[in-house]
């Protein structure tokens, strides 16, 4: 099911990325991703890749944040990937989750020491019933949040097309992925 978005949408998703500074050198995803969590949520950004993010319909990803904690008041924003998730794949759950950011959903409120308890739990490989609780809850794609941050993915795929300088490895890997998304259509 696709949603229709229009034009206001994509004008919000377009301000929202507008004022971003980014890097000087060859772009890529996680590097404006970066830009994007530290600019306008002003978090540091983990990006951890385990398969604690696994779900019934295949790798899959999520997100939570956390607020800082006394004397470090920087939050920190984690973005969940499934290792067997690469190329196209790991690039559109990155993005999707990106979008929840975007569209200003908000996972549900996690303890920064639960966000520590996670990360170390994936370095031991097992996961808490909290993770698998959230990974239950937020594979639904019946649900308009999924669906925008969804959308969001396709729409951000383009628009680091248009904000990456020809010839660098984002430019490249996004026409690639565009051309596949319009053979398959």
């Amino acid at each position: 099911m696709k949603l229709d978005l229009g034009w206001s949408t994509e004008r919000k998703w377009s301000k929202a990325l507008q004022d971003l500074v980014l890097p000087n050198r060859p772009l890529t995803l996680e590097l404006v991703l970066e830009a994007y969590v530290t600019q306008k949520r002003g978090n540091r950004l983990i990006l951890k890749r385990d398969p604690l993010v696994a779900s019934p319909n295949g790798p899959s990803g999520m997100w939570v944040t956390a607020k800082g904690v006394k004397g470090d008041p920087v939050g920190v924003d984690v973005v969940w990937v499934h290792p067997l998730a690469t190329g196209v794949l790991k690039r559109r759950i990155v993005a999707h989750e990106w979008g929840h950011m975007v569209n200003g959903d908000q996972p549900d409120p996690v303890e920064l020491r639960e966000v520590m308890r996670l990360l170390q739990s994936t370095a031991t490989h097992t996961p808490s019933s909290w993770a698998e609780s959230m990974l239950c809850e937020r594979t639904d794609f019946d649900d308009p949040r999924e669906q925008r941050a969804e959308e969001f993915s396709y729409w951000a795929e383009d628009w680091l097309t248009r904000i990456a300088p020809l010839g660098s490895g984002l430019a490249d890997s996004m026409r690639a992925c565009l051309d596949t998304r319009s053979e398959s259509r």
